[in-house]
């Protein structure tokens, strides 16, 4: 009876996947037929289609691929996809982020998060990160997950802004009877670190003579992380020999920071650089040596973020009538997540201060002799200011999400109608941060008279202020940290409101089959807001400004989709039709966008299916990108109307005399020469928003075909191949500070638009006037990005002895991913993350109560920039193995265990300083795998 199921499961599964093949599991070897007449819609098109077939390819992730894996979180089995690309949220690369530690998130094609849309039953879910529209998986049920859809390619039309790359579509078990208590534990097996730990709870069931039926589920998981100082080759800091003109790949070991516990104190007159070691208990003021005194930062830093998580989420159902059937979801997420990094370093320059004075009683009597016979009043300093914590987050974020709905019949034709408003709330809490105002305070020490040294400010006094010693290492005391220590914090919101009403059925009878429609309007309203701390908010602890977030839009859509069948049982023709879709949307903000597709589907006989689509893609500006205030920045621009005179030729030249304040300047000195101090750290903010943006407009191209065909007693094979190019203009997206300097003032059109992020000085003093000030970098439209390949999926089963053999294969060949901004073609196919060659194959095989599976994963050679001559070399393919193993001890009880990277395979060196590098992991470790070989045991209990 088990193997019936079995053979049905299989079977819906592979008529699911026509258009794709399903991701390797342990359910896809068949051994009978079975016959599926329930009418479904399908991901890709809203339209119920009764045999499952599929107008798009699609690969499918079920429950049993997630339980089987032994993942926590069903986004760490989804990037093994060759169709997904390089996260840009996960647990592996957000340490060192200021927000988003920890959080999971998955994009389709490289092409970004905001560019995938993700579903829950079909309707979208709310953001993890406040300000887009990337969804953080930490927040979906893992363990109530029925299966995973997975499109890519333009679905504007069918679901609306969002899904130029894709959509990943996540189906919750809505019908699940019993109780089902599971737990696991895995870690890595040579260290014993990474631990993870689960516990989930499903029960459910049907109520009042099986009107209804409701599920819900409990889980608790615990990652605990991996430090870099427990591997042996990211224990201390190294850096590229690159930048000393040795070979790419080799390391300097150790390359320590300079901005050492210790203190690195300079004499401005001379440039000498010392160090006050205070080791001995005496302290000696001696020379810098960096590879003696310098700051090992690795000792501080992770791989991944620790995270622990709860949820509970329900799904009920009840029949109010024959054709009536209301529907409630709702969802609650509670994360914990922890971010390590080395300790703050800081300088004078920070302090907005010459240095510290000579008459400071703390200074070294030798340090201040050497300022003294250098004519010096103050010492320049830096110093990493381990007394005062590590710098880290803790972040705890909640998400709560709730749907309610009708769902019925009205004279043969389907509909329903649903509101819903989901909610996260991030807030943070940082570490190891100083307030410049308290420590400036802090280091104007005096005497009393009495011996005892205290704050020269009376009012600081009065404050609590407490002289700080920043003369060797540990010289802060308790008290001094306490009063500069700044804990940071951070309120993060988002909020969704979701609205809605469909309707599907048939127009008519059609001489080849029915004509069929999916109509419907939703509404939906986004709200974000990012909420930094009073200091942080005016650059008042030691980092730069950072002003709030705050944001919202909202969007009125109606859309139609039909299919047609053309063509019925003629030779070469089991059947032909066509289809096509149509969005219309209404933004407060930008205003009305339209996009549609056109598809094809061509079955020749019962082996043999071609199908092809069009799609016009469209994705509306998020809420930072329309609103952001952007990031305070300083850094070094190079200025075009350095060196103009007055009779210097040239388009920039003349631009740069049309300014008043430069004009001016060159009347009075000659020439427009700045000076060091002009030239060195503009400012300005990166990353503002910009509400004049408009939509990025995709099209993408699919035409493929599916092959079945059953083998007798050599089983049964299915192979899709498929090609796709997807285009997308009008990028959104940052134009770089000295992008905008250099096409303000190489351009015959002036003033334009690039000039608007550009201030100068118009009031300072003479000396000073038309030096740049400030430039700006904001959000626009600008550029294409375009890419192109071909999957190709595999998948053959046969009877093998007592069991059944199983052969599975998902392969992607990437062709062409060209990024091009101001009409520089940047070709990345071949860079880390873009690779020519991905495939992920299976073998499995299945008996009775014992299941056995080998999967191997591929990544061919790549570099880290191509663009680059230094660092376009090989890093080589990777190639890691999984196992696993499942055992059904009676009807109730099973257990599963496995080894992921088996062989222990090593991440390729990509070492700090070398484009790709997450810092602390010595490789890309959001492609690579830095662990190490990590097992898993769990066990389930089912009643």
């Amino acid at each position: 009876m088990k193997q019936n199921r079995l053979s049905a499961a299989i079977k819906g599964a592979l008529s699911l996947t026509a258009a794709a093949i399903m991701v390797p599991s342990m359910s896809v070897f068949a051994q009978e037929e079975a016959q599926l007449v329930e009418e479904v819609v399908v991901t890709g098109s809203r339209i119920v289609r009764a045999n499952l077939d599929s107008p798009t390819a699609i690969t499918t992730l079920d429950s049993t691929n997630i339980e089987f894996s032994g993942e926590l979180n069903s986004a760490d089995i989804l990037r093994s996809l060759p169709a997904t690309g390089v996260s840009g949220l996960s647990s592996s690369n957000s340490n060192f982020f200021t927000s988003g530690g920890g959080i999971n998130t998955v994009e389709l094609r490289n092409l970004g998060e905001d560019r995938t849309l993700v579903l829950v039953n079909g309707r979208r879910y709310v953001s993890g990160v406040a300000g887009s529209s990337a969804v953080d998986w930490n927040t979906i049920p893992t363990e109530l997950i029925e299966r995973v859809e997975v499109i890519t390619g333009g679905a504007s039309a069918i679901y609306g802004s969002d899904a130029l790359a894709g959509v990943i579509n996540v189906i919750l078990k809505d019908d699940f009877e019993g109780v089902n208590i599971s737990t696991s534990h895995g870690q890595t097996l040579e260290y014993g670190d990474d631990t993870t730990d689960r516990f989930n709870l499903t029960a459910g069931g049907n109520f009042d003579d099986d009107k209804g039926n409701a599920v819900v589920s409990i889980t608790y998981t615990d990652e605990g992380g991996v430090l870099s100082r427990d591997r042996n080759n990211t224990q201390v800091d190294d850096l590229s020999a690159i930048y000393f003109g040795g070979e790419i790949t080799d390391s300097i070991t150790p390359f320590y920071s300079s901005f050492s516990e210790y203190g690195r104190f300079g004499i401005p007159s001379t440039g000498d650089q010392y160090v006050f070691d205070n080791d001995s208990g005496a302290g000696e003021v001696l020379p810098w040596d960096a590879d003696t005194y310098g700051f090992n930062r690795q000792q501080f830093r992770r791989y991944t973020v620790p995270t622990e998580r709860f949820l509970i989420s329900g799904n009920l159902n009840y029949e109010l009538t024959d054709t009536l059937e209301a529907f409630v979801e709702t969802t609650f997420a509670r994360t914990e997540t922890q971010t390590e990094i080395e300790p703050f370093p800081f300088s004078y320059e920070d302090l907005f201060i010459d240095g510290i004075s000579i008459d400071n009683p703390f200074v070294p009597e030798d340090l201040r002799n050497l300022a003294v016979a250098a004519g010096d009043e103050y010492i320049q300093f830096v110093r990493r200011t381990t007394e005062l914590d590590q710098r880290g987050a803790f972040a705890e974020r909640q998400t709560f999400r709730a749907l309610m709905g009708l769902r019925g019949e009205i004279q043969d034709w389907n509909w329903d109608a649903f509101v819903g408003q989901g909610q996260m709330q991030d807030s943070q809490r940082g570490t190891g941060q100083l307030n410049i105002s308290s420590f400036r305070n802090a280091l104007n020490v005096v005497d009393d008279g009495n011996g005892n040294l205290i704050c020269a400010d009376p009012a600081a006094v009065t404050e609590g202020c407490v002289p700080i010693n920043i003369f060797g290492k540990g010289s802060i005391s308790a008290d001094a940290a306490d009063y500069v220590r700044a804990p940071s914090l951070r309120d993060q919101r988002t909020k969704q409101t979701v609205a809605g009403i469909n309707f599907n059925g048939t127009l008519v009878e059609l001489p080849a089959g029915p004509l069929s429609m999916a109509t419907g309007w939703e509404y939906r309203d986004e709200y974000a807001a990012d909420f930094p701390d009073a200091l942080t908010r005016t650059g008042q602890n030691a980092g730069n400004k950072e002003e709030p977030t705050e944001g919202s839009y909202s969007v009125n859509e109606v859309y139609v989709e039909l299919e047609a069948p053309v063509l019925t049982d003629l030779p070469l023709i089991q059947s032909l039709s066509v289809g096509a879709a149509y969005r219309y949307s209404d933004y407060d903000t930008i205003g009305s966008t339209d996009a549609y597709t056109g598809r094809v589907s061509w079955v020749i006989d019962d082996s043999l299916r071609v199908r092809g689509q069009y799609a016009r893609a469209v994705r509306a500006p998020n809420i930072s990108e329309l609103f952001s205030p952007g990031g305070e920045n300083f850094a070094t621009v190079s200025d075009p109307c350095n060196g103009v005179t007055a009779s210097t030729s040239g388009v920039v030249a003349n631009n740069c005399r049309s300014i008043p304040a430069v004009a001016e300047r060159i009347a009075s000195e000659g020439v427009f020469e700045l000076t060091q101090p002009e030239i060195q750290g503009t400012g300005g903010f990166t990353g503002k928003g910009n509400e004049n943006l408009f939509t990025e407009t995709s099209d993408s191209y699919t035409f493929g075909a599916v092959y079945e065909q059953a083998l007798g007693n050599f089983g049964d094979l299915t192979l899709s191949l498929d090609w796709y190019s997807i285009e997308i203009e009008d990028l959104i997206d940052t134009v770089g500070r000295q992008t905008s300097v250099d096409f303000c003032y190489n351009s015959a059109s002036f003033p334009n638009n690039f000039c608007d992020f550009i201030v100068r000085d118009s009031s300072g003093a003479a000396f000073q006037k038309g030096e740049i000030t400030e430039v700006n970098s904001g959000f626009i439209n600008e550029g294409t990005l375009k890419t192109e390949g071909i999957d190709l999926q595999a998948q053959w089963g046969m009877d093998v002895g007592p069991g059944q053999l199983g052969v599975s294969l998902n392969y992607g060949h990437v062709m062409d991913y060209t990024l091009t901004k101001f009409g520089d073609d940047d070709e990345l196919v071949g860079e880390v993350g873009y690779f020519e060659h991905q495939w992920l194959a299976t073998v499995n095989y299945a008996m009775d109560r014992l299941i056995v599976q080998l999967e191997t994963s591929y990544l061919s050679d790549a570099s880290p920039d191509l663009s680059s001559a230094d660092f376009d070399y090989s890093v080589g393919e990777y190639v890691s193995h999984d196992l696993f193993a499942s055992y059904q001890f009676t009807d109730s009880i099973s257990a599963n265990i496995g080894v992921t990277n088996l062989l222990d395979e090593e991440a390729p060196i990509i070492l700090s300083g070398v484009p790709g590098n997450v810092t602390g992991t010595d490789t890309n470790a959001a492609v690579y795998n830095p662990i190490g070989r990590s097992g898993y045991i769990g066990v389930r209990f089912n009643f």
